[in-house]
């Protein structure tokens, strides 16, 4: 509770030296003016946060058309999360005929040293291009910067080997998106969780966690791995996120049960969590007796590393619409662990945008 009133007091202070017409954020907030921020993701160098996000403008279109609007833009922070510095589109749909020319979706990024020993920044993109329609295709575009990215390049186009299904036959879209890395100290293998559909030998559909392998250090050859199974399954699966800690795997997605609704109290949006021993499972419930552990007031949280080889791990999100900082970025929330547990200061870190209490039903993770 002090933390919280922490966050009030000059939330509040500030809001009575401005005009109503003029948005005013506590601490932490990513807000960009005259643009939505939804899905971001963080990497962190020498102190320095570097945090991505998807960004469409809002003049011309309402919140749910900026799906077809977005691109990835870029901000960095030297204090930790505390405020940060926008520095503007860092990968935007290409010119038509070079893929993507329509639409850059949630990625991640990573760095990583190249041939020549060189710091790179690797950005696994989702991008879709005008004449693929709604097809998903994952790339990579690189930087030596952080901000001046290459052309992405495909590296993982779907398919419906493995037992993949690629169709929105489910009435929701196709899903081949939101490619996360990790690499797994058990073999020293790059491993890829993203977004997808599975279809059983009874046709069958199921949002689910797709996998994949690389082939070699470039990062740009991929082994297609059968789909995860997991123990619970809900009508749209996103964001997924790995860690591994103390000899366990900790899988972390983002669910909708009613995907098809306009807004997240009634998609029953959540964030959910499952852990197991390999980097493919079998996953069990992340609380025992349940994988909820945070929604629907924020959607899509991020892990990062809060300095690389700490083994401290934070989370960043987005606001939904209906919260007093709708469609901005989180402030950086902590995660401590408890008897292996992880737990997230969601309440205590978010601060007075969350104007509504979280939403009712499934057992939530207490703080």
């Amino acid at each position: 509770m002090h933390r919280l009133f922490g966050y009030l007091v000059p939330f509040l202070f500030f809001c009575s030296l401005v005009s109503p017409a003029t948005a005013a954020y506590p601490p932490g907030v990513y807000a960009v003016e005259g643009q939505y921020i939804w899905d971001s993701w963080i990497v962190e160098d020498q102190g320095v946060l570097h945090r991505y996000a998807l960004s469409a403008p809002k003049e011309g279109y309402t919140p749910n058309e900026r799906h077809e609007h977005a691109f990835v833009r870029h901000a960095v922070s030297n204090d930790g999360g505390v405020t940060w510095k926008d520095l503007g589109p860092a990968v935007t749909p290409q010119p038509k005929g070079t893929w993507p020319d329509h639409v850059v979706w949630t990625s991640s990024v990573m760095l990583h040293k190249n041939e020549q020993g060189e710091k790179e920044f690797l950005m696994f993109i989702t991008g879709r291009s005008e004449e693929d329609d709604l097809t998903q295709r994952i790339g990579l575009a690189r930087s030596t910067d952080g901000h001046h990215f290459s052309v992405p390049t495909v590296i993982l186009s779907p398919t419906e080997t493995l037992g993949y299904d690629i169709t929105d036959d489910d009435g929701i879209i196709m899903a081949w998106r939101d490619p996360y890395l990790i690499q797994d100290p058990a073999d020293g293998r790059w491993h890829m969780v993203f977004s997808a559909k599975s279809k059983d030998s009874c046709g069958v559909i199921r949002p689910t966690v797709g996998h994949a392998v690389a082939e070699d250090a470039s990062f740009t050859s991929w082994s297609l791995q059968p789909p995860m199974t997991l123990p619970q399954y809900y009508r749209q699966v996103e964001v997924p996120y790995m860690l591994h800690r103390d000899g366990k795997y900790y899988l972390f997605v983002s669910t909708q049960a009613n995907p098809l609704v306009d807004n997240n109290a009634g998609k029953e949006a959540a964030f959910r969590g499952y852990e197991g021993d390999s980097i493919t499972g079998p996953w069990t419930l992340v609380y025992e007796d349940t994988d909820r552990i945070y929604g629907h007031q924020i959607y899509a949280p991020t892990l990062f590393e809060k300095r690389r080889g700490s083994g401290e791990y934070a989370a960043v999100s987005f606001y939904s619409l209906d919260t007093g900082c709708p469609l901005t970025g989180t402030p950086v929330v902590d995660i401590r662990w408890e008897e292996g547990d992880p737990h997230f200061e969601f309440n205590e870190d978010l601060g007075p945008c969350l104007t509504q209490p979280p939403s009712s039903g499934a057992k939530e993770a207490q703080p």
